[in-house]
């Protein structure tokens, strides 16, 4: 018996599971939309994100993905699993509709991605740490349900918004450090540079892996207005940059790093300042970002002292499997 035959088996009656389409990529963002503002008042789900996971190499909708549906019809739930380039970061996740919460779809979902993420952890090399991780934002019911089956809390992600109305207006708020040029990106030159500052950058963080050139392209760029994203050039290198989206919901500030030797030097706060400005000019009322709240770098007190104020924690449950030999 397959994972998709067990959990049909589990379900409860009436509800059906299959492989979703890309027919079904708005009704998961409303799905996943209803969940999060149903428990915090707030989402920050969106088409491009979902469509920026399935465009991943090693993520094909035939294998880690499924739906539930509803037995009067439409979708009762979606879930996941995607694993690291080296397999030995395996996350997984599954949303409910509020209206099909609580009536018996929880663990066999939780059993089907705990399932498909040992399987695909199996390709990690011989004695590596694996760790399978789910997430839910604080308060979730889930919580319990993933201590029951072993997970444990280690982390949580903080986020954060700013209105962007009365940002600061002095010139030198947005100067850079001496000898560093800020610059925006440039498609089809900057994507090599900036992709390898980015995995220098965060190499010493919570549960980073390396993404592959690819993958990076693939789930940076699709849809990307690109001209909201900013490099911080010292000579021939890259000393930080900025990445940010336009969501319907407001302006995202998905990745600011900074690398090591340019630290500690006011550049993370220009590189914000500077997005949060161009994020204003496209519309945008608000910014929001996430943090590690365990972050070793400074970043929660750069963006609190740019009078970004927390709205929702999201707690991280990992299991570690025993290493293979």
């Amino acid at each position: 018996m397959n994972d998709d035959e067990r959990l049909r088996g589990a379900l409860p009656a009436g509800y059906k599971v299959r492989r979703p389409r890309r027919d079904d990529l708005d009704e998961i963002v409303a799905l996943a939309t209803a969940a999060d503002v149903a428990l915090s008042g707030e989402s920050v789900a969106s088409r491009n994100d979902l469509e920026a996971d399935w465009a991943q190499s090693r993520f094909d909708t035939e294998r880690n993905a499924i739906v539930v549906v509803a037995p009067e019809g439409g979708l009762a739930a979606y879930s996941w699993v995607f694993d690291s380039a080296d397999h030995t970061q395996v996350d997984g996740q599954f949303l409910i509709h509020p209206d099909h919460q609580r009536r018996g779809l929880e663990a066999p979902l939780l059993a089907w991605v705990e399932e498909l993420q040992r399987r695909l952890a199996e390709a990690a090399a011989p004695n590596s740490r694996v760790s399978l991780a789910v997430w839910c934002i604080r308060g979730d019911p889930r919580a319990a349900l993933y201590e029951a089956a072993g997970f444990a809390h280690t982390r949580s992600f903080r986020r954060l918004r700013v209105a962007l109305d009365e940002l600061p207006g002095d010139p030198l708020e947005y100067a850079p450090p001496a000898g560093v040029e800020l610059r925006q990106f440039v498609r089809d030159r900057d994507e090599r540079a900036v992709w390898a500052a980015h995995q220098e950058a965060f190499r010493d963080h919570f549960r980073f892996a390396e993404e592959p050139f690819d993958e990076w392209v693939t789930r940076m760029m699709p849809g990307a207005d690109t001209d909201i994203w900013y490099v911080a050039w010292a000579g021939d290198d890259v000393a930080g940059f900025v990445q940010s989206y336009v969501e319907p919901w407001g302006g995202y500030v998905d990745t600011l790093a900074v690398r090591r030797p340019w630290r500690r030097r006011g550049l993370g706060r220009v590189l914000l300042l500077t997005a949060f400005n161009a994020l204003r000019r496209r519309g945008c009322g608000e910014a929001i970002l996430g943090v590690d709240a365990d972050n070793q770098t400074g970043a929660v007190g750069l963006y609190e002292r740019a009078g970004m104020r927390e709205s929702q924690v999201h707690d991280f449950y990992e299991k570690e499997l025993p290493a293979r030999t």
